[in-house]
């Protein structure tokens, strides 16, 4: 008895096959997106170091003009827009009379004549005006205060006292309550 029991078989049972071309493709996009990735991370990394290189540098370029300032100068400009903000704060705040008498002026008719004129402002801060005056009919009083409720900065327009004079004439007294943009200071 020569021979051997041996359970390892001596010879080729079945052929097989070993098959190399199925996953070239899988393995080549796999190269190729590393590729790109690392491409990207190097151009990021440099793009970084690019961009902490220009902060140092304005860095440096701001502290030399900081120090460039002369200190006394910019406390000068500094006291000098404060002053120009309080000249503009009080002009803001300041009311001319002159623009009523240009409201007059420009909304009176002119056979309406005004022989008193009384000036106030309301508790609201809206600019009123008290007039007496004179006009030759009732209907250029109408027209007058047609005239004057047409204009978009008049808030109301009030008549008291209708009269007629010794000449034909009709006496009034108009009360005018204005928009107080109109008794506003404006820079021409």
């Amino acid at each position: 008895m020569d021979e051997k029991l041996s359970f390892i078989p001596k010879r080729n049972l079945s052929p097989q096959t070993v098959s190399r071309g199925g996953g070239g493709g899988f393995v080549l996009f796999s190269f190729l997106i590393f590729i790109i990735s690392a491409g990207l991370w190097g151009g990021l990394y440099m793009y970084k170091n690019y961009l902490n290189e220009n902060i140092t540098q304005l860095g440096k370029s701001i502290e030399k003009q900081i120090a460039s300032f002369e200190i006394p100068t910019v406390n000068e400009i500094i006291d000098f827009s404060e002053k120009i903000s309080v000249a503009r704060n009080l002009l803001a705040g300041h009311r001319a009379f002159s623009n009523v008498l240009d409201f007059l002026q420009d909304f009176t008719m002119k056979d309406v004549r005004f022989n008193d004129l009384n000036y106030s402002f309301a508790d609201s801060g809206e600019p009123s005006l008290a007039l007496s005056g004179t006009t030759g009919s009732y209907a250029s009083l109408t027209a007058q205060i047609q005239a004057l409720e047409k204009y978009n900065q008049v808030k109301q327009v009030s008549v008291s006292g209708l009269s007629s004079d010794t000449k034909g004439g009709v006496k009034f007294n108009l009360k005018i309550t204005l928009d107080p943009a109109v008794a506003a200071y404006a820079i021409k």
